[in-house]
Order: structure tokens, then sequence, then C-alpha cells
């Protein structure tokens, strides 16, 4: 029997994985993760911009520059989670070929 590798599902698991993981155990992700959510709730035009609306006019230079921050710190989250991906990468392939049977099953993972 052969299983179906469904791609969309497991980049999808893979990524939602990550950010668990992250939100988890990296104190610097959660910190980035705070505040963001306090700017958000800070400045109700985040989300509106992150709900895919748009402001043509009428922002303060306080909520552009929340924009600007937001977008920087959601930056840096994402190469946490770029960095996690880039990593777990090596562990998925080894997991991988010991599932298959090329590397025996006495092989064991740290």
């Amino acid at each position: 029997m052969t299983e179906e590798i469904h791609m969309d599902e497991f980049f999808f698991f893979t990524y939602d994985s990550i950010l668990k993981k992250l939100s988890r155990e990296d104190e610097g992700y959660t910190e980035l993760e705070g505040e963001v959510d306090k700017l958000v709730e800070k400045y109700p035009l985040i989300k509106k911009l992150r709900e895919g609306n748009t402001v043509n006019e009428g922002a303060t230079q306080a909520e552009m520059e929340a924009v600007q921050k937001y977008m920087e710190l959601r930056y840096d989250m994402q190469t946490y989670v770029e960095r996690e991906h880039y990593f777990r990468g090596y562990r998925d392939c080894i997991l991988f070929l010991i599932h298959c049977g090329t590397l025996g099953m006495n092989f064991e993972i740290g």
C-alpha cells in the first residue's frame, strides 16, 4: 500500500507546527508576538489592513508609524519561522529515511 502525500497539507501542517512550537518555546518569538498584539489592540487600523481593507486617507502619523513598526515586527517573526523551518528540514529528511527503511530502525534522534 502506498501513502498519498498531499504536499499542500504537509506544508500547512509543517508551518502550523512551527508557529505553535515558537509560540510555546521561543522567548524571542513570543516577545515579538506580544508587541504585535499590543500594536493591533492600540491601533485598530492595523487590524483593518490585515483583513485586506484599504485606508486611502485619514490615518494619523502615529498610526502610520505603528503600521511600519508592525511590519518590522512581522518581518522579524518570519525570520524566526524561516530559521526553524530550515533546521527542521534536516530532521524531517532523516525521519523520512528512517520511515522508508533506508537508515534502519536503530537510528536515534536526540
